[in-house]
């Protein structure tokens, strides 16, 4: 270990290895090795007084060279750009390389990022493409898109537009933006084009909403790698195409193509929605075989306890999150929706206990989940407290959904004018489908006032959901006020509304087959229908008894309620 006294600094530099040749200015010098060396030595950086060494390069005078200023910068800024500014002022003519390090220190903080690329144009320094790649990632993380025009018009006044590191960042910035149309004019007027360039536009438009066009991008690529697989696989997740995510997903393994984490994420969403279990079984047991995360990807033990807990499988569900050492708040959150969903409140209780007792800081979601285990199991009390608990234990201003909880939770409870007035008091607009919440509570407890009033409100807000239209004749009905039920329906029927057809999932043998009300197109429709029979005279036999209370039309015939109702 050599040391070196400069003033009131004490400098202490490792041994190093280095050849002759890695030395570009004075291969006795210590401190010039260890710059050049920098990038052999990060297990040595933990020793170095800093200020020692920027001391050491003043007062040697090495501060005025160049390479070994730039080298300095760099050394310096794996510590973070707090010191590093001080060093860099006090170099006369930074190099484009160190230009370069300071901007891609900042790049979280894009105007100040900015401000260093125009500081180096007034000192006379030429960018080069890396400098515009940089300066366009940083307006990448920001959301100030005249500063990312801004940075475009430097782009183009240095002719760098047509190089394809600078036009896929500039793609990649306006996608984050939400700009499309100015990515895709990029897109289209470029003459070379990279798998980085056409997974940016089939991701861009997967969250747009235009699964479609990703997937015609998709189908046009020359060539395609494991992101571009995962990028469509997650436009269909995020569109609600669930069924053509696992087919694509078994299409890319008809090539060859091994899936990572950030795709059997996608595939257990998929799996979750449709409860397709054998399938998500498959990716768990592919997880455990190839290593993948081996226990430590959050994210991906998520996704497993979240697709267990839809399936219906919580006893996996809880195995999974037992065998996960390190959990953040979003594993927990899972892992309490899951039982919540389950209607295992009690437990879910237990479990936001033991989750603040281990030091993990519930968040927005948290208090969903845990006010969601409330409302199913019926624990008002509870509820309430946790509600206010919020602001005052943790500094959470509920939202929206915390508020439609909380009124669910009252509704639930037949407290129904109290869950009315919730949704009024509110300080922000009441969603549709918390309405919704409140009027199916007002069905359940025969509260005809609230209920007429909230339906007819939601038929307002949504005049062309006939949902909200049987809703209400449904009230009508189990009040016996037939004619106010016909006459929803009449309105309803006038105005060409239809309510949307309901359907079901149902996995058997790894296939998923859907069914929807009234649909006879199934292979098997007849052998089903004629085992629901079966079902329906065994059930009979035990006791079972039709629910007709609901029947929207006054039949006199108890028989046609029943047929009815099982149709």
């Amino acid at each position: 270990m050599q040391t070196i006294q400069v003033r009131n600094y004490c400098l202490r530099i490792p041994p190093l290895t280095w050849r002759p040749c890695d030395l570009v200015l004075d291969s006795a010098n210590p401190i010039v090795a260890l710059l050049v060396a920098d990038d052999r030595c990060h297990h040595h950086h933990h020793s170095i007084d800093l200020r020692a060494l920027h001391a050491a390069t003043i007062t040697s005078g090495l501060i005025m060279d160049t390479f070994a200023a730039s080298r300095i910068v760099r050394f310096f800024l794996r510590w973070g750009p707090r010191y590093a500014p001080h060093v860099f002022n006090s170099i006369h003519h930074p190099d484009v390389y160190t230009w370069n390090s300071m901007i891609a220190a900042h790049t979280e903080w894009p105007e100040l990022s900015i401000n260093y690329y125009f500081k180096m144009l007034d000192m006379g320094s030429l960018p080069n493409n890396y400098t515009f790649a940089l300066i366009v990632k940083a307006c990448s993380l920001g959301t100030d898109i005249w500063l990312g025009r801004k940075v475009h018009g430097q782009i183009l006044k240095h002719g760098m537009e047509d190089l394809l590191v600078v036009r896929n960042s500039l793609m990649k910035m306006y996608c984050n933006m939400a700009h499309i149309e100015e990515a895709q004019l990029l897109f289209d007027t470029s003459f070379d084009l990279d798998l980085i360039s056409w997974n940016s536009m089939i991701s861009v438009y997967g969250k747009a909403e235009d699964v479609e066009y990703a997937r015609r991008l998709f189908e046009k690529m020359p060539q395609r790698n494991l992101i571009s697989w995962t990028a469509m696989i997650d436009a269909y997740v995020r569109n609600g195409s669930f069924m053509e995510a696992l087919q694509l997903f078994n299409d890319m393994q008809v090539v060859s193509m091994k899936p990572d984490a950030a795709t059997l994420v996608c595939v257990l969403k998929a799996c979750a929605h449709l409860g397709a279990l054998d399938q998500g079984r498959w990716v768990h047991i592919y997880v455990e075989r190839n290593n993948i995360g081996n226990g430590t990807n959050v994210i991906l033990c998520t996704a497993l306890i979240d697709m267990y807990a839809k399936c219906g499988c919580i006893d996996v569900a809880l195995d999974v999150f037992r065998g996960v050492h390190v959990r953040d708040v979003t594993l927990w959150n899972a892992m309490i929706g899951g039982l919540a969903m389950h209607g295992l409140g009690h437990d879910a209780l237990d479990l936001f206990s033991r989750m603040k007792g281990c030091g993990v800081v519930p968040n927005e979601i948290t208090f969903i989940s845990v006010l969601c285990a409330c409302t199913h199991v019926g624990l008002l009390r509870e509820g309430l407290e946790i509600f206010n608990s919020m602001k005052i234990g943790y500094g959470i201003e509920p939202r929206s959904e915390h508020y439609g909880c909380l009124a669910d939770l009252l509704g639930r409870a037949g407290l129904v004018q109290e869950a009315e007035e919730v949704l009024i008091k509110m300080p922000m607009q009441p969603q549709a489908s918390q309405w919704g919440a409140l009027m199916a509570a007002c069905r359940t407890h025969n509260n005809v006032e609230v209920g007429e009033r909230v339906g007819k409100h939601l038929i307002a807000l949504e005049p062309h959901d006939g949902g909200r239209y049987v809703l209400l004749s449904n009230v009508y009905a189990g009040a016996g006020r037939w004619g106010d039920a016909l006459e929803t329906r009449r309105m309803m029927e006038e105005k060409g509304i239809k309510k949307e057809r309901g359907c079901s999932f149902i996995e058997w043998n790894a296939v998923v087959h859907e069914f929807g009300v009234g649909d006879t197109n199934h292979p098997q429709s007849r052998e089903i229908h004629e085992l629901l029979g079966e079902m329906e005279r065994r059930l009979k036999m035990v006791g079972y008894v039709h629910d007709t209370s609901q029947m929207l039309l006054d039949m006199c015939n108890e028989e046609d309620k029943e047929m009815a109702v099982f149709s």
